[in-house]
């Protein structure tokens, strides 16, 4: 089962980026390669076990659950439960740890998963690192947006 890791500092306090993020549901105002997202059902955004449904910009979707919401240690993991893409028992999380006497914020991604094709295991840990370094990169543009 394949693992990738990806960590960053962001310039922004832990509280406020924890506040985006936890927004599962929403996760289109800041990524730019999601064109739309929503909670399916009645389920409230950021309730564990709600769903969300993600529509990229080529027009595929994805549906996503909800796992786990830690807000005391700012954490969050979610799967995916249907996706175009050859993989099987995705689950991924994130957690954000607030710079002592700071307004910096460490983030650290991870996911894991099963590939359908075990020969492309390097170019699917290649696929998520990126996403997450432009998740990254797009949550640090969002949150000095909304700073501003």
């Amino acid at each position: 089962m394949p693992t990738v890791e990806f960590s960053a500092v962001i310039d922004g306090d832990a509280d406020r980026i924890w506040n985006v993020l936890k927004r599962f549901g929403k996760i289109s105002e800041w990524f730019p390669a999601i064109t739309d997202s929503i909670t399916e059902g009645d389920q409230p955004d950021g309730m564990v076990g709600s769903v969300r449904r993600i529509r990229l910009q080529d027009g595929s979707t994805l549906r996503e659950r909800l796992l786990s919401v830690d807000d005391r240690h700012r954490r969050l993991s979610y799967c995916i439960e249907e996706s175009f893409l050859p993989l099987d028992n995705y689950v991924a999380a994130v957690i954000l740890v607030p710079l002592t006497g700071e307004s910096r914020t460490f983030i650290h991604w991870t996911a894991s998963f099963d590939l359908r094709a075990s020969d492309a295991e390097g170019q699917y840990e290649k696929l998520i690192a990126g996403l997450f370094s432009a998740g990254n990169d797009s949550l640090q543009a969002f949150v000095r947006k909304e700073q501003a």
